[in-house]
């Protein structure tokens, strides 16, 4: 049976990162460009809605919503709810393109051309995989919960405190079932992506075959992929409180009572102009932090995947 040695896959981000430090930057550059402007031209466009809507909530702060407060609500979600669907395809599609950029410079490093990133069918594909496997992910979750909440409910019909903590316990122990069985399942289907790009045809369940008795090693790999992303949100997130701090204390706006409320209310032109120097900052660091990420995740699978198919 093939093998792959669980360390070296986890860490395999790490050696991309190390052999091609300026393609991270480039993934990093074509993150703002591909998430952040479409933020902000959100943010221009809802702006004046979202605005009038906390202002609203910080004149009420305390009381019940007031009818005018609840039809501004309802007029930000309807207009946010289109948005929403456009901005889940794009970021699928932009995942899709920074998986296929960390798949290729593992297993074509050669084509390091514009940071390994491509908009070609293997994207395509990915896209498609990507929007599939998060659909049936939702699916399977809601009939998880539906079962779990059943369950519990049938065991809390004998009455009593008892009976709530039978169906608390219950409850309990279906979720880390239904976690157990899930996490299972989508180890099964982890070569579904590195699949898919090195055939350049959608594939999923076709993983199933390929990671038959790699569970454990899987989970190896996975366990430790999630150690170093937590000790990379350690380090950064001491960076983004520093920044933070330095932020409101140089902004004079909100200092004294009632400045909060005072600098919100300006409008939203106004506001970037004062924040851009910090939002350019913070947007700088996520970009750096997202980038990392996705080459610590998806570099990973791509190893396991060559280590599978040339031991077969």
């Amino acid at each position: 049976m093939a093998r792959f040695s669980v360390t070296e896959a986890a860490t395999a981000g790490f050696g991309v990162i190390g052999r091609k430090p300026l393609a991270v930057v480039g993934w990093a550059i074509a993150l703002v460009l591909a998430l952040m402007v479409p933020a902000v031209l959100c943010f221009l466009a809802m702006g004046p809605e979202f605005q009038k809507l906390i202002q609203l909530a910080m004149t009420q702060r305390g009381a019940d919503p007031s009818p005018e407060m609840m039809q501004q609500m309802m007029r930000a979600q309807s207009g946010m709810t289109a948005l929403n669907l456009l901005f889940w395809l794009w970021s699928s599609f932009v995942k899709a393109v920074f998986c296929a950029a960390v798949f290729r410079a593992v297993l074509a490093p050669g084509q390091s051309a514009w940071a390994y990133l491509r908009v070609g069918s293997r994207e395509m594909w990915l896209t498609l995989l990507l929007l599939v496997e998060q659909v049936l992910a939702m699916i399977a979750v809601f009939v998880i919960v539906l079962l779990v909440a059943v369950l519990a409910a049938i065991v809390a019909l004998g009455g009593g405190e008892s009976g709530r903590m039978a169906a608390i316990a219950t409850a309990c122990v279906g979720a880390l079932v239904a976690f157990g069985v899930m996490l299972w399942v989508a180890l099964r289907l982890s070569m579904a992506a590195p699949m898919t790009f090195v055939d350049n045809q959608f594939r999923l369940f076709e993983s199933w075959s390929l990671t038959k008795g790699q569970g454990g090693r899987l989970l190896g790999v996975v366990l430790l992929i999630v150690v170093f992303v937590l000790g990379l949100e350690i380090l950064v997130g001491g960076v983004v409180v520093g920044i933070a701090v330095a932020a409101g204390g140089s902004l004079a706006a909100l200092h004294g009572q009632g400045g909060l409320e005072a600098f919100m209310a300006r409008p939203p032109i106004d506001l970037l102009r004062d924040l851009w120097p910090w939002l350019a900052a913070f947007g700088t660091i996520a970009a750096l932090f997202s980038a990392v990420v996705q080459a610590l995740f998806y570099a990973p699978w791509a190893v396991i995947h060559r280590a599978l198919t040339t031991e077969a």
